[in-house]
């Protein structure tokens, strides 16, 4: 998968998992998500499962910080690059 449709799939995600009551709230693929209040500790722990579960990407508990999950094009580039790491040690 692509950086891009890792970030098409994940604004969709959250948009529809973390915003469907906040119809104000715009969401871009550099929306600050732990900043602005879309991520927080419990809802950063759902969309690791959903990382996990639908995406098959492994994300090592050492990436799993601020930095990394700054905004949706960070995540995305995250996926990515792990993806390619998994994918040569197939």
């Amino acid at each position: 998968m692509t950086e891009e449709n890792y970030t098409s799939v994940l604004l969709a995600f959250v948009a529809r998992e973390f915003l469907a009551d906040s119809g104000d709230q715009a969401l871009t693929a550099t929306t600050p998500l732990i900043e602005s209040g879309i991520l927080d500790s419990l809802r950063i722990a759902v969309l690791m499962a959903f990382i996990r579960d639908e995406l098959a990407v492994q994300v090592p508990l050492d990436k799993i910080d601020a930095k990394n999950f700054a905004d949706i094009r960070t995540i995305a580039a995250m996926l990515h690059a792990e993806s390619v790491v998994e994918a040569g040690r197939a």
